[in-house]
C-alpha cells in the first residue's frame, strides 16, 4: 500500500496529458463541443469527457464524467468519437489541412498542439437525431505540467466561414507569445483581443460579437475538485493562481474584413483563460 509521501510527488513526475477538443456549430446556430482526455501523473490515471451543448432555446447544457471514456480515433481525412452513455456518435471530415507547434520546450517536458482540422466537415447523430454542420478538432499532448508553463493569460480560438479558416493561440506574460494560421499559413505579429484579431500582413480585421457565453467558471477547480477522486494528493501540488484561474469561452458570429470592406462572415468558438484572477 502507498505511503502519504508516496503519493505527494514532486510536481510534473510522470505527467502526461492527452486531451482533445471537438466542436460543431450548425446551420440554426447550434453549437457542441466535445472533450476527452487522459492523465497520468506519477503512476496514477484519469480519464475525463465532457459534451456542451448549447441552443436559443435551451441555452447551455453540460454533460461530462470520469468513467468508459472512448478517445476520438483518426483515418486519414477522418476523425470519429462515439460515446454511447451520451448517446453521440460523430464524424469529422477534414476541410483543411493540418498545423501544428510545439508551444512549449523545458526541462520539466514539452506542450505539443496538433490541429488535426482547423476546418471540418461534421455529421453527427444524437441517439435518432441527425446533425450536419462545421466543426474543428484538436489534440493537446502535455509533458510538463502545464502550470510551468510561463502565462499570466491564455487566449485560443478557431473561425470558420465558406473559404477562410483562422486559428489563433496567445500566452500573454510579460511578452506575448503567438501562433496564428490562416488558410494554414502561419502569420506573424497579429493583434489577438478577445473582440477582433487585426492580421496587417494580410490587412485583415476579424471581429468578434461574444454574443453567447458557453463557459464562465473556474474550470480548472471544478474539474481538479472531482478528479482528485482518481489521482489522489494532485491538488496539492498545484499552485492556487493557476487552480482558481477564470474561464471564459464564447461562441461569436465572426465577420471578416479586408480594408473596411466586409470579405467574410462566420462562427467562432474563442476563449481567454485568467490566471490573475486569484488574489490571495
Amino acid at each position: 500500500m502507498r505511503s502519504k509521501d508516496d503519493i505527494m510527488p514532486v510536481a510534473g513526475r510522470n505527467f502526461h496529458l492527452d486531451k482533445w477538443f471537438l466542436d460543431f456549430v450548425g446551420e440554426n446556430g447550434e453549437a457542441m463541443i466535445f472533450y476527452a482526455a487522459k492523465l497520468t501523473w506519477y503512476g496514477w490515471s484519469a480519464t475525463y469527457t465532457s459534451w456542451l451543448r448549447y441552443d436559443e432555446t435551451s441555452g447551455v447544457v453540460v454533460k461530462s464524467r470520469f468513467r468508459n471514456v472512448q478517445i476520438p480515433q483518426i483515418n486519414g481525412e477522418l476523425i470519429t468519437w462515439n460515446d454511447a452513455k451520451f448517446g453521440v456518435n460523430g464524424r469529422w471530415e477534414s476541410k483543411a489541412k493540418m498545423v501544428q507547434a510545439r508551444l512549449f520546450d523545458a526541462e520539466e517536458g514539452f506542450l505539443d498542439w496538433n490541429c488535426y482540422q482547423p476546418a471540418s466537415k461534421v455529421q453527427l447523430k444524437i441517439n435518432d437525431r441527425l446533425l450536419e454542420g462545421r466543426g474543428y478538432a484538436e489534440q493537446l499532448v502535455l509533458t510538463a505540467p502545464p502550470w510551468k508553463i510561463p502565462m499570466d493569460e491564455l487566449r485560443w480560438g478557431r473561425f470558420g466561414s465558406e473559404e477562410i479558416n483562422v486559428v489563433w493561440i496567445e500566452l500573454r506574460e510579460r511578452e506575448r507569445r503567438q501562433w496564428l494560421w490562416l488558410n494554414g499559413e502561419k502569420v506573424e505579429n497579429c493583434i489577438i483581443e478577445d473582440d477582433h484579431l487585426s492580421i496587417s500582413e494580410k490587412t485583415l480585421i476579424l471581429t468578434l460579437d461574444r454574443a453567447v457565453v458557453l463557459e464562465s467558471e473556474q474550470k480548472i477547480f471544478s474539474v481538479v475538485e472531482k478528479l482528485v477522486r482518481y489521482i489522489p494528493g494532485f491538488n496539492n501540488v498545484i499552485p492556487l493562481r493557476f487552480l482558481m484561474a477564470d474561464e471564459t469561452k464564447w461562441l461569436s458570429k465572426g465577420q471578416l474584413y479586408s480594408q473596411h470592406n466586409a470579405v467574410g462572415s462566420g462562427m467562432a468558438v474563442h476563449e481567454l483563460v485568467n490566471f490573475k484572477s486569484y488574489q490571495p
